[in-house]
């Protein structure tokens, strides 16, 4: 009898992949002998670089798949129904809640689809599902999912993993610049961004961060500014502080995480960074807005989110993959500076990143 094949179809973003890692470490310790393939987004790929618990990583160009022409569309579409109909999956898991991404695995010749259900349509196509109606950790959904094919949870902790080569560049770079390895706070302003959009309603204002970094650089904090190129609007036009390491699109995301797992902790918006810094192992501030934190805040020990959209009306206003057009992001403004800085002295105290 050969071993079994499985198939995880999680596309983008970066946080999203990351926070199904643990669905797949599950999946892959109770069936040790089966074989995992993921099928990801290229944007998002290198999340899952090093990861033991798949054992091949299928990227799609997905710039052309959720933004190229129809033809460029059906192109992606075309291959990838090629190539996996070849595999001949046991069972995939279609970790998206619109009823088109099981379609898809159907048309890949998978029989049985587990994944996640919020209304009849989007559960249709499955074998099993979950529903996602309720605010619960997207963690937790994912691990359900798996679990419908018999796998036995493993914990809720995210993935990431970083080569030696790349700890030990980040480690030494740090020392040569006369930096504590653990001693750092990190911020991360941008994020929130993936190839299908930029959410900056997600964003904790530019002039929040800006004087978060000031505050702590005065207080004798050593900060690190992280963030891809991207984000590079952050450090334009703007003289850092003494003290403040710029790593702003001058790393991978593997060095990046490398740097990350030096910091007592990480400042985030709701973002792969974010995401990324729990994945690690750090303590995460983070700022929600528009999204409800009860479903994507940091899991690790030591981490705080700022959400003041339960006082207002219009907050959770993100719904079914889009937000509304707010002129006033009300519920990011509301989280002052000063109550992030206390908290991130509290925090960095009680983790051995003091002064």
């Amino acid at each position: 009898m050969r071993p079994r094949k499985f198939l995880i179809m999680k596309l983008a973003g970066m946080g999203d992949v990351l926070m199904a890692t643990p669905a797949a470490r599950s999946l892959k310790k109770t069936f040790p002998d089966a074989s995992v393939t993921w099928l990801v987004g290229s944007s998002v790929s290198d999340a899952l670089k090093r990861n033991p618990y798949v054992d091949e990583v299928h990227a799609i160009d997905d710039r052309l798949f959720f933004k190229g022409s129809v033809k460029e569309k059906a192109g992606v579409i075309r291959d990838l129904v090629r190539e996996m109909r070849k595999e001949r999956f046991d069972a995939g898991f279609v970790l998206h809640r619109d009823w088109k991404y099981g379609a898809l695995l159907r048309l890949c010749g998978v029989k049985r689809l587990y994944g996640l259900k919020r209304g009849f349509a989007s559960g249709i196509l499955l074998t099993g599902s979950v529903s996602f109606e309720a605010p619960v950790h997207h963690i937790i959904h994912y691990i359900e999912a798996v679990k419908l094919a018999g796998a036995r949870e493993d914990g809720l902790h995210m993935d990431f993993f970083i080569g030696d080569g790349v700890r030990k560049g980040a480690s030494d770079r740090l020392a040569a610049l006369g930096m504590k390895p653990g001693g750092l706070i990190g911020i991360a302003p941008g994020g929130a961004r993936n190839v299908n959009e930029v959410m900056d309603s997600r964003r904790w204002p530019e002039e929040n961060f800006k004087s978060l970094t000031e505050l702590l650089a005065r207080a004798g904090f050593r900060v690190a500014v992280f963030g891809s190129s991207g984000d590079r609007w952050f450090t334009e036009n703007w003289a850092l502080p003494d003290g403040v390491l710029d790593l702003i699109g001058k790393t991978t995301l593997e060095e990046t995480a490398a740097f990350m797992e030096n910091c007592s902790l990480i400042v985030a918006n709701d973002s792969g960074p974010m995401h990324l810094a729990a994945a690690v192992g750090r303590p995460v501030v983070s700022v929600f807005g528009p999204t409800d934190p009860r479903e994507k805040h940091p899991l690790t020990r030591g981490s705080f989110y700022f959400w003041k959209g339960q006082g207002l009306k219009c907050s959770p206003c993100y719904s079914h993959g889009s937000f509304p057009d707010c002129r006033t992001l009300e519920c990011m403004r509301m989280v002052t500076v000063a109550e992030v800085f206390d908290k991130v002295r509290e925090l960095a105290v009680f983790s051995g990143g003091g002064l």
